[in-house]
């Protein structure tokens, strides 16, 4: 993975605060700041707050663009929503760049998936010349999703990062969902794709937890107690904190993972 960043840094999402501009200076001090998705209007501010703080960033896709259907499509079956997933992409990917981000985060496949796109040929030729081109623009990282019925496994996500020269984004709580539903084992799916790991998303989820609180801060399981244990382990990554604003109870858990354990 020639080019990328070699050291382990620590960061906050901007989803803390759920992209409200008027809280952005509550966010705690950090080595790493995640752009989630801001106003275009939010801009200037945003601009400030990044020159203040002096760190470094990176932004999620689309940033302060927006998608048709509001979440990506990359391997729907309707050519319209696909298309539109890859021209915001481009755009956002393009538009990062010229704002100063180091990288982007890319959701890939769909989410919530249930049809056999990977049968599709047309589909998944598009979506890996797509990604490679996006990573061509600027290092391109690929968040697991969850859900996709055809598509959830090590295996899956270590041929399309071969594929596209892109790395990996591990979101935690989407990696344990799927691991819930598909019935595999989260720490073996992290260590399969170790060498090609460069940011993990931190957070709580389970199928009961994500109805009630999108991204919980913490959480209890013995499986998220394992794959914590996994990735303090990784070196030269980055450990972002992604906790949504709904749930702020157990964010000083989150918060003193970061600080002392890791």
């Amino acid at each position: 993975m020639k080019g990328y960043h070699r050291k382990r840094r620590k960061g906050f999402s901007t989803s803390t605060i759920r992209a409200n501009i008027l809280r952005i200076d509550e966010l705690p001090l950090a080595e790493l700041y995640e752009l989630t998705f801001f106003q275009k209007q939010d801009l200037d501010k945003l601009k400030e707050f990044l020159e203040k703080r002096g760190k470094p960033f990176g932004i999620h896709l689309p940033f302060v663009f927006r998608y048709a259907s509001v979440h990506p499509n990359p391997t729907s079956l309707d050519r319209t929503l696909r298309n539109d997933t890859y021209t915001v992409n481009i755009e956002s990917a393009r538009f990062a760049k010229s704002f100063g981000a180091e990288y982007v985060v890319a959701h890939f496949p769909n989410a919530k998936q249930k049809e056999a796109w990977k049968d599709v040929y047309d589909i998944v030729i598009e979506s890996l010349e797509h990604f490679y081109e996006l990573n061509r623009i600027i290092e391109t990282r690929l968040e697991n999703v969850y859900m996709n019925d055809y598509f959830h496994s090590a295996d899956d996500y270590l041929f399309v990062l071969k594929e596209t020269g892109c790395t990996m984004c591990l979101d935690i709580g989407h990696l344990l969902i799927d691991s819930e539903i598909y019935a595999f084992d989260p720490v073996s799916f992290i260590e399969k794709l170790q060498d090609f790991i460069t940011e993990f998303h931190i957070y709580y989820a389970d199928l009961k937890t994500y109805e009630e609180c999108h991204h919980a801060p913490w959480g209890d399981s013995l499986n998220f107690r394992r794959v914590l244990e996994v990735i303090k382990g990784f070196e030269n990554v980055d450990f972002v904190a992604e906790p949504s604003n709904d749930c702020p109870n157990l964010l000083s858990r989150l918060i003193k993972f970061l600080e002392v354990m890791l």
